[in-house]
């Protein structure tokens, strides 16, 4: 009889650069926070937590929400965020398409650094979306 050791903690997805998602197991299933900010025609949207699978619909629904009455310029701000993961991604894109669809000009602001910048850079979302690094 062969005998298999079970891990029943929760699973966690690895993060594009081979890392676990930056959680504890104590924590509850991953927060997505975004905030919305107005200044003329222009709109700062910052993102901070995670974007996974989880919650990626709902991220997308915030985003779109905030992008109303057409501005001039939307940014999106990643430089709080710790992971993102293929569906996150895909936000990402989706946003550029539509931006681009209205004639809107939209940046992303990601880290300088760390894991959220590699799978940016890594999945060719400049290719959607303008991509700007802020230094720390």
């Amino acid at each position: 009889m062969l005998a298999v050791r079970v891990d029943e903690r929760r699973m966690r997805p690895a993060g594009g650069d081979g890392a676990a998602s930056p959680r504890r197991d104590d924590e509850p299933a991953t927060e997505v926070v975004v905030e919305v900010e107005r200044c003329g025609d222009t709109v700062r949207i910052t993102i901070t937590g995670e974007v996974d699978l989880a919650n990626a619909a709902v991220a997308e629904q915030q985003i779109l929400a905030a992008i109303t009455g057409e501005p001039a310029a939307v940014t999106l701000d990643l430089t709080g965020l710790r992971y993102i993961d293929s569906a996150g991604l895909w936000v990402l894109y989706r946003l550029g398409t539509h931006l681009k669809a209205l004639q809107i000009a939209g940046e992303l602001l990601i880290p300088g650094d760390g894991p959220v910048r590699r799978m940016v850079e890594t999945a060719g979302v400049a290719a959607a979306i303008p991509v700007r690094t802020c230094r720390s």
